[in-house]
Order: C-alpha cells, then structure tokens, then sequence
C-alpha cells in the first residue's frame, strides 16, 4: 500500500493522482456537454433518430475512454518511476483490487438505469454519485488516502438526485414525456457541473502542492 512506501513517495503519488484524477473529471464533464449540446440539436432540428444519437454518444465515449486511458496512463508511469522494487510490485497488485472492486461496484451501483428504464436519466445521478463514492472509499481503503473533492461530488450528485425526484415526481405520472426530457436536462446540467468544479478544484490544490514542494526543493522563500 501507499502508505507502506517512503514518505516522498507517499506524497507524490497523491498529488499526482490528484492532478490525474481532476483532469479526468473536467474532460468527462467536457464530452458530457457536448453530448448534451449535440442531443438537444439533433432533437430540436428533427434529426434526432435513435442511431444519429447513439453514433454521437459512442464516438465521444471512445474519445472519453482513450484520453482518459492515456491520462491514467501517464500518472501511473510517472509514479512508477519514484518507487523501488518492493514499492512496484505492491503498488501493482493494489491497483489490480483496486480496478476489480471499482469494476464490480460500478456495475452494481449501474444497474438502476437498466432496471427503471423510464426514470433513466435521473437514475444516472444515484449511478455516477455512487461510483464516486466508492471511488473514495477504495482509494482510502486500499491506498490509505482520502481526495476530499470526490467524496463532496458524490455528495452533491445524490442531492440533486433526491431534490430532483421530489421535484420531478408528479410530473412523472401527469407527463411522463416532459418527465424525461426534464430529468435528461437536470442529471447533465448537475453532472457537467460537478464534474468541472470538483476537477478544477483537484487540479488547483495538486499545482498548488507540486509549487510549494518546488520552492521547498530550492529553498525558494
């Protein structure tokens, strides 16, 4: 675990991490809009077919999926690169719990939006806040550190969810068109922007710790 390697170490990693995992978030919060962006287009100029928007949403997905592969990617070579043999090879297996027990909770917290297909897009919101919230949890759990920033967005999401439902809920059973037009435009616009704020705030505090580590290494009053 991270908190069984050297105290420089320990530090780098969350900072890096940090940095990593903010700008995860912004640039899913910036595909996430333009999805919604081009949705509510293609809607609004009568061109909105089931396979136009499907093509969208799965060309941004692969976009999603190959930016954020290269990010993680980048920060786990860069933190490989400060650890020694023993510190690799435990680091390793603890990534790999750490993937299989996210996969799992993912899929898990996924299901609702499967399951209540007419409540779909409000349903995103418990999804996403729930992921993140194991997110958290694991990152605390098998690495022994806490990012702050994430726990706030998971809680912030499952607020709009409940604020939402309570909002949305006679509209539900009175208009159930409206309902879910109202639900798409309330989980994107919650997501988008608690994804973008939670990500700015990671990438400020992670530049803010790499500047005072730089001025302390070169003695920089």
């Amino acid at each position: 675990m991270v908190r069984h390697a050297r105290p420089h170490v320990r530090k780098f990693w969350a900072e890096q991490n940090r940095r990593s995992i903010g700008l995860v978030l912004v640039m899913l919060g910036i595909f996430y809009a333009i999805g919604f962006v081009f949705s509510t287009l293609l809607v609004q100029n009568f061109v909105g077919s089931v396979v136009n928007i499907f093509l969208m949403w799965g060309v941004l997905l692969a976009l999603a999926v190959g930016l954020v592969v290269g990010v993680v990617a980048s920060g786990h070579i860069s933190v490989m690169g400060v650890m020694n043999e023993k510190e690799h090879g435990r680091h390793s297996r603890n990534i790999g719990v750490f993937m299989i027990t996210l996969a799992i909770g993912a899929i898990l917290f996924a299901l609702p939006v499967t399951l209540v297909p007419a409540q779909a897009s409000l349903m995103v919101l418990f999804s996403v806040g729930g992921i993140l919230l194991l997110t958290y949890t694991f990152l605390n759990a098998i690495f022994g550190h806490s990012y702050y920033e994430i726990g706030f967005a998971s809680l912030a999401l499952w607020v709009a969810f409940v604020v939402a439902a309570f909002s949305l809920a006679n509209l539900a059973y009175t208009n159930p068109p409206a309902f879910q037009a109202m639900s798409f435009v309330v989980a994107s616009i919650s997501i988008i922007i608690v994804f973008a704020v939670t990500g700015a705030f990671m990438l400020y505090h992670s530049g803010i710790a790499f500047h005072e580590e730089f001025r302390a290494a070169h003695k920089i009053k």
